[in-house]
């Protein structure tokens, strides 16, 4: 069976009769008169007669198939494959990958631009009455998602189209063209896939949607790119401070699995190379180098760690901002005596004290207290709060802000457990004992060394410092609480844990002389002042691992009201002017938009008062791809069909959904009819004559 791509003209098909009409009138009968001088020759030219009769019969039968021929020609005819339908309009979801990992480049140039060009090819494609979803697989954040268009429409929309640098979503994009599908009228529903199929782009999870519409690969050139990546960058946590050396880490990875010689790694602070390193990294292995720096005053700075360039430039940059107040502000809410044993240890001496700014305050006197002046509050002995307070405390942490916790003589468990024990992870079973003997105690048995707090201690053989504990109470931990610190018996002693964006410290030992001799140990002071500088550190796990294009809240350090809105600078030098907003007591600033990569200034009345950096999703560095099957699979496809690179799309797809056309092969055969017509016609003459 053959399908029509001009079937309007088969009505031409009737010229195949005039021939046919030709030699039925040329046929007419005359009257015969007889001569007996020409009987003798009919009698002699009868086979002659008999066999000229035979080739005009075939002449007649080849100009009549000539002609049939020809106008099915010009029909364009195509073998059947799409079956009813194919005439019809299309609806059609085109999922472009607009990924960071398309942004690399390859032999024929940049593999983004080259995915665009394609896409401009398939657009070509449609005709007037189709219907067309250009869908990006990674959107802004409040963007709307996109609908059916024209195909002229989704052409002007494919060239806004930018690289984004998080992660996509391809399962999510391709449920939602699904669902666009079901509720589309038209009779052929198709749906496209522009992507270099990264492994890291598969769904977790197998799509369960009904798919019974088409499904085409539009090939790429996609190489398999030996890339080296910045995957991620640590401080330890250390408090810096002006003047004092602190460490930063680089992870570096060769995805690749060709050894890496000869790479430079370099850092910068403040737009100023400072230091840089040589590496070299095996096949599919990662190291980590470490950068040791100061700098010279407080407030805000920036830098970066950038290695040699390669195909994919994305990730071989990784910002970082940091922010060093004139002084650390620290609240210390007293439950008992051993909130002052706190403010001793961290100072000793006002006049001497250059970084600490600390505040004790009764649990009665809270009224006047903004807990958004201090960097961390210190809760002494969790004395019992009013529960305005608690939730205050709570939406503090939550914010990014950090707290210690610790147990005390007049603490109540019960009221622990109901109103803190989210927050620390820690459940207490049973209070500490009354009636003790001083003649047994606990010590310290483990100490997490690997920790920022405890990375700058030295003991011999490892061994903790032999601090009496004369009595404790009975605890465990619920939650993602991590024992830093441990007594004899197996006792957590020093516990962190997260809420939110912020972190806690709690410490389950007595301080107060009666119950223990830390107070008075030389291992308290510096202790205290770990635990204090690695909460007011400010640079959290959370703010080095913040993403393009992902909803970003800024918490601001501001005092009164806001009567205009802040100016956010961008890395492209654009500035944004936008309205914070209060939130259970905290500025929140949305930061819109946040596209790029790089380091973002927050500026009100003039004065800087924020500063944030985005870096590329570390998932985007594995440019490994999975094959055809291996990717529809993942999205549930049972058939498909794949336009190779080097085809014309057009072509294929007119193959695809009509049939291969014919249209050459029938000119051909006419061709041929015409020459074998000539040459019967010829020796007719020959014989007529």
């Amino acid at each position: 069976m053959l399908n029509f791509l001009n079937s309007t003209i088969l009505f031409a098909a009737a010229a195949a009769l005039i021939p046919l009409i030709i030699h039925l009138f040329s046929k007419r009968r005359l009257k015969k008169i007889e001569f007996s001088s020409i009987k003798y020759l009919k009698q002699m030219q009868r086979r002659q007669v008999r066999r000229l009769k035979i080739k005009q019969l075939l002449l007649l039968f080849l100009r009549m198939l000539i002609i049939l021929i020809a106008v099915l020609a010009f029909a364009r005819p195509t073998t059947e494959n799409s079956g009813i339908g194919s005439h019809a309009s299309t609806s059609a979801i085109i999922l472009f990958d607009n990924s960071a990992s398309m942004d690399r480049y390859i032999a024929d140039g940049n593999l983004f631009g080259q995915a665009q060009k394609r896409c401009e090819e398939l657009l070509g494609s449609f005709g007037e009455a189709d219907e067309i979803c250009l869908l990006p697989l990674i959107l802004d954040a409040n963007s709307i998602p996109p609908a059916f268009v024209s195909a002229s429409t989704a052409k002007e929309y494919l060239g806004n189209i930018e690289i984004a640098y998080r992660k996509s979503n391809i399962q999510s994009s391709y449920e939602y063209g699904l669902s666009l599908l079901e509720k589309a009228h038209n009779l052929n529903k198709e749906i496209f896939i522009i992507s270099d199929n990264q492994k890291n782009l598969l769904p977790a999870e197998k799509i369960v949607l009904n798919n019974e519409y088409r499904n085409y690969f539009i090939e790429l050139p996609i190489e398999n790119n030996n890339n080296i990546a910045i995957t991620s960058v640590d401080f330890g946590g250390q408090l810096i401070m002006p003047g004092h050396d602190f460490e930063i880490n680089a992870v570096i990875k060769n995805f690749g699995v060709e050894n890496q010689k000869n790479i430079i790694a370099s850092l910068f602070i403040d737009g100023n190379r400072i230091s840089q390193r040589a590496l070299e990294i095996k096949g599919e292995e990662e190291t980590t180098i470490t950068f040791s720096k100061s700098v010279s005053s407080t407030g805000f700075h920036e830098g970066y760690i950038e290695i040699s360039d390669d195909l994919f430039i994305s990730d071989n940059k990784f910002y970082f901002s940091l922010s060093i107040p004139e002084e650390f502000n620290l609240l210390i809410i007293n439950g008992d005596v051993s909130g002052s044993l706190l403010k001793l240890a961290l100072s000793p001496d006002e006049s001497l004290n250059k970084y600490w700014s600390v505040k004790e305050v009764n649990p009665d006197n809270l009224a006047g207290i903004n807990f958004f002046d201090y960097d961390v509050i210190f809760l002494a002995s969790v004395p019992k709060l009013n529960k305005t307070y608690v939730n205050r405390l709570k939406t503090f942490v939550t914010s990014g802000k950090s707290l210690f916790v610790s147990y005390g003589a007049d603490t109540d468990i019960d009221n622990f457990n109901s109103q803190w024990s989210q927050l620390t992870s820690v459940i207490f079973d049973k209070k500490h004992k009354t009636d003790f003997s001083r003649a047994g105690y606990y010590t310290l048995l483990s100490i997490d060394y690997s920790h920022p707090i405890f990375s700058v201690y030295n003991f011999e053989n490892n061994t903790p410092p032999e601090i009496k504990f004369y009595t404790l109470p009975e605890m465990h931990i619920d939650g993602n609480g991590q024992a830093l610190m441990s007594f004899t018996g197996k006792h957590p002693a020093l516990i962190e844990s997260s809420y939110g964006k912020g972190k806690i410290i709690t410490f389950t030992g007595l301080m107060l002389p009666e119950y223990s001799d830390i107070a008075s140990h030389s291992f308290f002071v510096p202790l205290v002042s770990r635990i204090a500088e690695y909460l007011a550190s400010d640079l959290s796990s959370y703010d080095l691992n913040l993403q393009p294009g992902n909803r970003i809240t800024r918490s601001l350090s501001l005092k009164g009201a806001i009567n205009t809105p802040v100016d956010m600078l961008t890395p492209d030098s654009l500035i944004y002017k936008i309205s914070p907003h209060e939130s259970k007591g905290a500025l929140l600033l949305n930061a819109q938009p946040v596209n790029l990569p790089g380091v973002y200034h927050v500026n009100y009345l003039g004065r800087e008062i924020d500063r944030f950096a985005l870096n590329t999703a570390k998932g985007e560095s594995d440019l490994n791809y999975v094959d055809k099957e291996q990717f529809a699979t993942a999205l549930n496809i049972d058939s498909y069909d794949n336009i190779p690179f080097e085809n014309d799309i057009a072509t294929i797809l007119s193959e695809l959904r009509y049939g291969k056309e014919l249209w050459q092969i029938f000119l051909w055969l006419v061709v041929i009819l015409v020459i074998v017509e000539i040459f019967i016609s010829r020796t007719s003459e020959k014989e007529m004559s």
